[in-house]
């Protein structure tokens, strides 16, 4: 028998991947690529990267009693660099770090950041942070009366004036740092439009001007008590002619004109003028012919009033009759013939 010859590893090789089908063509295909892929990932994967980070920064434990005076920036921005795949992992929208205030005293107190104060994955460094420091001041809060502040606009209208402003109350209950408080003068108010108000009493709840600075007032309003009241002025009337009411006989005054001081509104008393007859003396209860001392009477309207007349009295008199001279001839009285 002939010895059987047994065929090399290469010849086998070959022969099978003769008989190699599409399938599995497919497959090799299938798996270069895989192996493609992980070789770029881990290539480009390994690579450095650089990328800026918002971090939210929270003030916490301030002590009781206390407030943070100043503006502190919301975010740090933290440039990293490291992996980019690692760095592409990060979510900054949960970054944040705590700033412990815990212990502090009134006054300004500082922090600085670095990459301690940072949590991120391992591998990443911190090359940049923006603001590398927060620096806080911090006060005491206290606790004021501070008085109320009126302002005003415009002016009371014309014939009427302000009598009386009182404010409820006076003063007001505010808080806020001391350093702040401490500098306040007062609490104003908006303005009160003065042309707006009306004769009379009048009460109005006027809004309170916020200071602003972190001061708190305790009540929004205040209200405001007014009296309005026409202005009042007296005015003279000169030559007024007195008439006789109620004579049976012709009667003469001395003087028949006298002077009235009058007294009303300025509005009023712009537009008064006294009606004919509404000066005059009263000789219904007088006897014989006199002369008679009397005092003059005069009719007003409503809202005007007699300060005074003068002369306060007149003198009031019988008018005699006319004589015929010495010696004239009268002339007999005619009859009448029927």
């Amino acid at each position: 028998m002939k010895p059987v010859k047994r065929k090399g590893r290469r010849e086998l090789a070959w022969l099978r991947l003769g008989t190699t089908t599409l399938a599995d063509a497919g497959t090799w295909l299938i798996a270069l690529l895989v192996a493609i892929g992980l070789w770029l990932l881990v290539n480009i994967g390994e690579r450095t990267s650089e990328r800026t980070l918002r971090v939210r920064l929270e003030p916490e434990n301030v002590p009781a009693g206390m407030v943070i005076v100043n503006p502190i920036p919301e975010y740090a921005e933290v440039r990293v660099n490291g992996s980019g795949l690692i760095l592409s992992s990060i979510d900054s929208k949960t970054l944040h770090t705590t700033l412990d205030l815990s212990g502090a005293k009134p006054g300004v107190l500082t922090f600085s950041l670095d990459q301690k104060d940072f949590e991120l994955p391992r591998k990443v460094e911190v090359s940049r942070v923006t603001p590398s420091q927060v620096t806080f001041y911090l006060d005491n809060l206290v606790k004021r009366s501070i008085p109320v502040r009126l302002e005003r606009s415009g002016e009371v209208r014309a014939g009427l004036r302000l009598k009386e402003l009182a404010l409820i109350p006076e003063k007001v209950d505010v808080s806020g740092p001391k350093s702040r408080v401490d500098t306040l003068q007062g609490i104003l108010t908006v303005p009160l439009d003065l042309a707006k108000l009306q004769p009379g009493t009048q009460q109005l709840d006027l809004p309170l001007v916020q200071p602003g600075g972190l001061i708190q007032v305790k009540s929004p309003q205040i209200r405001i008590r007014t009296v309005v009241e026409p202005v009042v002025v007296e005015r003279e009337l000169h030559k007024v002619k007195l008439e006789v009411h109620g004579a049976t006989q012709p009667l003469r005054l001395k003087p028949d004109s006298i002077t009235l001081v009058v007294r009303g509104s300025e509005v009023d008393l712009d537009a008064f003028e006294l009606s004919p007859g509404a000066a005059f003396v009263d000789a219904q209860e007088l006897d014989g012919e006199g002369p008679h001392r009397v005092k003059p009477q005069v009719v007003l309207p409503s809202g005007i009033e007699l300060v005074r007349a003068e002369p306060a009295e007149v003198i009031l008199e019988a008018v005699a009759e006319q004589q015929p001279p010495a010696g004239a001839r009268t002339k007999p009285p005619t009859e009448k013939k029927t």
